[in-house]
């Protein structure tokens, strides 16, 4: 059976080989091969459901045994990769333009960057995790770039972030290979249970940056608004809905199975019980939560909206992870997976959008709900469950995480969190109303809604939200089962919730959902008996005593939230893009003015620069050891 994790990593590789070459012979082979590859993958991962395997050596280096092993807090992330990565590749065949040499690629690059991520949340040791951290660092950067010129600079930008964490990240792993000799998990976590308060502080520290660069935490978040607005509408809930969760699961790796509370209190003051360490990233969590909420309100573009809105969901997972607590814990790690489902159902709904009108400028759409009800009722779904509302998935793991900040009495973070899901109320009404309410402008008069190929992953997604926000227990089976091998006192659940005398009290989500139906129910039966409205055209209307016409719309998209911008325009000055920007404009000018000097493009010169090297070093040789 072990054999099958070295397969089940490899095949994703192996179907990118094959779609790539199967693109030459035809574009349906390439298509065939990277839906097999990545239905395979997926069903591969379900072999280990609930399973615990530790220990496959797959190879050596540098002295350190390369290890793969697999629990069930790491099957949560590989079905997230999984699944995600299986209905990304099905809505890709709809969505992207034929381009048989781009897209041969853009398949290939589709499938690596799966196999990489598999490969994070297999490794045993911080060999295997880097090697495959790089290669999907790079692989997605390949997938952000086919999005056209804004995307290239969208590119560049995550690029040397990813190289900052990832510089970071080594000096830490080198720090713990001269200290241990060995890089596998459970010897790391014995030299740390030995080491210094401050070589283990500097170890997380370092480590962390890499994380927080991925998962886009605040400050160091900047890569990810350029890269999920100007990625192709595909790529962009891969980005977001997986790709950041490696980040959440390399801090829950480092902060408890390299570490764990007891021991992190033990070498560092703690406040409100929780060790100095977990509680500031608490509150970079929750700062990221609550300042990229109103970046979000702000938007224009759809696309560049629900990426604001991914810094912020994010913050709830990294929030509920640096809690140290189970129920916290656990209502992080599921937040991960529903943030997964909801982020990727509104990233395939605006694409679905975008594949239709062309455009994602929030302005110049509208009224699209008669055009495209199957987008419209998808994304309805996916902005409730966004929310935190019942009976969707995203309202119970926003509910233990605020359980969990109330147990601790930490009142601050929690009151961040609550302004947090208030403000997603504001943008995500937004969203909806900019492009499905409203007057229809006349040129998407002929619109209609997206393929059926396109269709399929949207509304398994969203169908989704609706069984996990139900059926908690889905997930709970399995986060639970995995925190247990990481220490944590299990949790008390059932299929729909959380029983009497629990942490969390008595939750069942399907009796608030039967409340909600028969309330539903009960207000559409009494608006048929009751009312008294005719159907009428968009235009048969008025605004402030003025008749409506096709030039003159009685719902203002542009400068939807103007007035709250004005409120918190100090706040947006304060952003850490500013100082990113002033960087890249000193490395463009130092590039252009200085280096252009010495890389002149001349072959003469570069000839000069043989002649003075080889003078230099014949001069060294002649004179030997006489001038040191």
């Amino acid at each position: 059976m072990n054999i099958l994790l070295e397969i089940m990593l490899a095949t994703p590789f192996i179907g990118g080989l094959l779609a790539f070459i199967g693109g030459k012979v035809h574009r349906w082979v390439r298509f065939a091969v990277a839906v097999t590859f990545s239905f395979l993958t997926l069903i591969e991962a379900f072999v280990y459901y609930n399973v615990t395997i530790k220990g496959v050596v797959w190879g050596s280096l540098f002295g350190s045994k390369l290890i793969l092993q697999t629990n069930p807090i790491s099957w949560l992330f590989l079905f997230i990769v999984t699944a995600m990565s299986f209905l990304i590749v099905i809505f890709s065949i709809g969505d992207m333009e034929e381009d048989r040499i781009k897209l041969d690629s853009y398949y290939m690059q589709l499938l690596f960057v799966e196999g990489a991520m598999i490969g994070i949340v297999l490794a045993g040791d911080l060999i295997t995790f880097f090697m495959f951290w790089e290669i999907m660092s790079w692989t997605s950067y390949f997938l952000i770039i086919y999005g056209g010129k804004k995307s290239v600079a969208a590119g560049y930008k995550y690029i040397i972030m990813s190289i900052i964490g990832a510089y970071s990240m080594f000096i830490a792993i080198a720090m713990l290979y001269v200290k241990a000799h060995s890089l596998v998990y459970a010897d790391v976590a014995t030299t740390l249970a030995h080491s210094s308060a401050t070589f283990v502080v500097w170890t997380v520290v370092l480590l962390g940056i890499g994380f927080f660069v991925k998962a886009a935490i605040m400050p160091l978040h900047t890569w990810l608004p350029d890269a999920h607005s100007e990625a192709p509408s595909p790529v962009s809930p891969l980005l977001s809905g997986v790709l950041i969760k490696m980040g959440a699961y390399g801090l829950f790796i480092v902060l408890y199975g390299f570490l764990s509370v007891q021991l992190a209190g033990n070498i560092m003051p703690s406040v409100f019980s929780t060790p100095i360490l977990l509680y500031i990233i608490q509150w970079l969590a929750a700062l990221s939560i609550v300042l990229a909420t109103f970046l979000a309100i702000m938007q224009e573009d759809a696309k560049r909206l629900l990426a604001y809105s991914s810094i912020s969901q994010i913050g709830y997972v990294v929030l509920g992870i640096a809690t140290g607590t189970s129920l916290g814990v656990a209502g992080g790690l599921f937040h991960a997976l529903n943030h997964a489902i909801f982020k990727g159902l509104l990233f395939l709904a605006v694409g679905a959008v975008i594949y239709r009108t062309g455009t994602r400028n929030l302005s110049d759409l509208g009224g699209l709900v008669k055009k495209m009800p199957y987008t419209f009722t998808a994304l309805l779904l996916g902005i409730i469950a966004l929310a935190g509302v019942p009976p969707l998935n995203g309202f119970v793991s926003k509910w233990m995480i605020y359980e969990a900040l109330l147990q601790k009495k930490e009142v601050f973070l929690l009151i961040m969190a609550f302004i947090g899901s208030t403000g997603a109320f504001l943008y995500v009404y937004r969203l909806i109303h900019s492009i499905f309410l409203g007057q229809l402008p006349k040129k998407y008069e002929n619109v209609k809604d997206v393929p059926i190929l396109m269709q399929v992953p949207i509304w398994v997604l969203a169908v989704s939200t609706i069984i996990f926000g139900i059926f908690p227990g889905l997930a709970m089976n399995v986060i639970v089962k995995g925190m247990k091998l990481f220490g944590f006192k299990p949790i008390a659940y059932t299929l729909f919730g959380f029983p009497q005398g629990t942490a969390m009290g008595a939750l069942k989500v399907i009796n608030i959902s039967a409340v909600l139906a028969i309330a539903f129910v009960a207000a559409w039966v009494l608006f048929l008996i009751l009312s008294k409205s005719r159907k009428v055209s968009q235009y048969d209307n008025y605004a402030a005593g003025q008749v409506v016409t096709p030039e003159l719309k009685y719902n203002y998209s542009f400068g939807f939230y103007m007035s709250f911008g004005r409120v918190i325009k100090s706040i947006l000055k304060l952003g850490i893009e500013r100082i990113y920007n002033y960087w890249v404009d000193a490395a463009k000018i130092f590039g252009d003015y200085y280096m252009r000097r010495v890389y002149t493009g001349n072959l003469e010169t570069y000839n000069s620069y043989i002649v003075i090297v080889v003078t230099i070093a014949a001069a060294a040789i002649l004179l030997g050891g006489k001038l040191w």
